[in-house]
């Protein structure tokens, strides 16, 4: 039976309708759709939160259950070298909700989640709440977005970030001072205690009040004594950026120019698919001689988004002339900076078509679904794993080359493997490879419950003249297998599987010498 052409039509203008009926709704009213926005966030989140902590988080953990204020201080200036705010959101939420990864991680996953709102309300008030929508998928998925479910400060210093950016905004637009004021200096002041490679972001307001100020050739003091009270902060990272620097990083790790092409490139991979076609349509319009304008954005607001997604080129540069590593995280600020010049990108490739830009939030938050962004790989180390390891040569030594797998081993295993489980140290040994991370590991021992065994090597291997070792052949933070090698003991590869730890190769030795 065929469908008259009047009623097929018919059928499709009331669909289309509908459609845009829907979409004006959402556009006026995001807030009726946001809770599945947020759903997804949290169903994409919720296997990760639940896995193991691993090496990083433990310090944070540990320094976060501290008994007294004392180790808690000591353990801060010893051991992991962070200002203490982080710690305390961490202590907070396991002492309301309990002692579990997921509670502890809960402080991330928030944080992270009120810096994306923050950016979706920053754009749905100049362009609507379908961009707002947009913004939020644009946000989630970037790959940095791994670090909302850990348990670390980063998360933390987005959210505080991100405030901070709300201040200001909402503080330009007065006249005498405001709460805005007190909360930008408050936010500033937060993000500050929170991690010192945090002032980077907060020079990028600063970036931006100073296009604010040369356009307007007017000097609001207001703003800038909030911007620059929490500078006063400052001096306290003295102590722990010196302890930092004496740490050796392992050639393969040093920061170099090849860093920041492969940092943007590794935090902007889930995207790089949005990008094109974005960029795809930019150059079909052009061609056509469609124009396209951002007079919705004001300079200072340009100046500042740009200098937010820019803004860890400053910490690469420290690290490179410092000699720290830069590791992806440490740049977590720049995807407010990115979110919000990527769905700006989007609304000038669409004209601010309100409609196509509900269309492409809902495309987006599917794409994040489905690929998980940044942590999609996080549980792969914890899939089809074995535990032979603990049976392989049982009465033997177990000793691990790399620090990361001991601290988590010790803290996951039972006693009746800890008590065989040993992290060996040499200085001489460390600096010789350039890697003496993990030499700092009796220090650990002091302020850490570390339950298993450290031991000089030297004086270690005088003893136990055969045991097994579990390492990943040529890891750059390790020396023990190279230094085994120099000592002339015979090595043998026992088995190599997953063992849900960093290494995953286990190996027999025996001393010849």
């Amino acid at each position: 039976m065929t469908i008259p052409t009047e009623v097929a039509e018919t059928t499709e203008r009331k669909s289309t309708t509908f459609f845009i009926r829907m979409a004006s709704l959402i556009d006026r009213r995001p807030v009726l759709v946001l809770p599945v926005w947020i759903v997804a966030y949290f169903a994409v989140l919720w296997r990760p939160a639940h896995r193991p902590l691993w090496y990083d988080e433990l310090f944070t953990y540990y320094v976060s259950m501290s008994p007294t204020f004392k180790h808690f201080a000591g353990s801060i200036g010893h051991a992991d070298l962070n200002p203490p705010l982080g710690y305390v959101f961490v202590r907070a939420s396991i002492a309301l909700f309990g002692d579990t990864p997921f509670n502890a991680r809960i402080p991330a996953m928030l944080a992270f989640l009120a810096a994306s709102l923050v950016a979706s309300y920053l754009i749905s008030r100049r362009l609507g709440g379908g961009f707002g929508l947009a913004a939020l998928g644009i946000f989630w998925s970037f790959s940095i977005a791994r670090f909302a479910v850990e348990v670390r400060s980063y998360a933390l210093i987005l959210a505080f970030f991100a405030t901070a950016a709300l201040c200001w905004l909402k503080a330009a637009e007065a006249r005498r001072w405001t709460i805005w004021h007190t909360g930008l200096a408050i936010s500033i002041g937060a993000m500050f205690l929170t991690h010192c490679f945090s002032p980077p972001y907060a020079a990028a307001i600063g970036v931006g009040e100073l296009v604010r100020t040369v356009v307007s050739r007017r000097i609001d003091k207001r703003v800038w004594g909030a911007l620059l009270a929490p500078l006063s902060i400052l001096p306290l990272y003295i102590p722990l950026i010196g302890t930092a620097q004496s740490v050796l990083t392992p050639h393969a790790f040093e920061a170099t120019a090849k860093t920041i092409p492969m940092f943007y490139l590794g935090i902007l991979a889930p995207l790089l698919a949005v990008i094109g076609a974005l960029l795809l349509v930019w150059l079909v319009r052009r061609s056509r001689g469609a124009r396209m304008r951002c007079d919705w954005a004001r300079p200072h607001e340009i100046a500042f988004a740009i200098a937010a997604f820019l803004s860890p080129l400053v910490t690469i540069g420290y690290c490179i002339w410092s000699g720290v590593p830069f590791w992806p995280r440490h740049g977590s600020g720049a995807i407010l900076g990115g979110a919000l010049i990527l769905t700006a990108l989007l609304a000038v490739v669409i004209n601010r078509n309100s409609n196509v830009a509900v269309a492409s939030a809902g495309l987006i938050l599917i794409l994040f679904c489905f690929t998980k962004a940044g942590t999609g790989k996080l549980m792969n180390q914890f899939e089809n794993t074995s535990t032979n390891y603990r049976t392989i040569r049982p009465e033997l030594p177990f000793v691990t080359a790399s620090g990361l797998t001991f601290l988590e081993m010790d803290h996951r295993e039972s006693p009746e493997f800890i008590h065989r489980l040993y992290a060996l140290t040499d200085r001489e040994a460390a600096v010789r490879y350039h890697t003496n991370i993990f030499e700092w590991l009796p220090i650990l021992q002091q302020w850490f419950p570390v339950r298993a065994n450290v031991e000089p090597y030297r004086e270690f291997i005088s003893h136990n003249r055969q045991f097994l070792v579990l390492a990943t052949a040529g890891y750059p933070e390790d020396w023990l297998l190279e230094q085994l090698q120099a000592d002339h003991a015979q090595i043998r590869l026992l088995q190599d599987q997953k063992t849900g730890y960093k290494d995953h190769e286990l190996y027999e030795i025996t001393m010849t010498q």
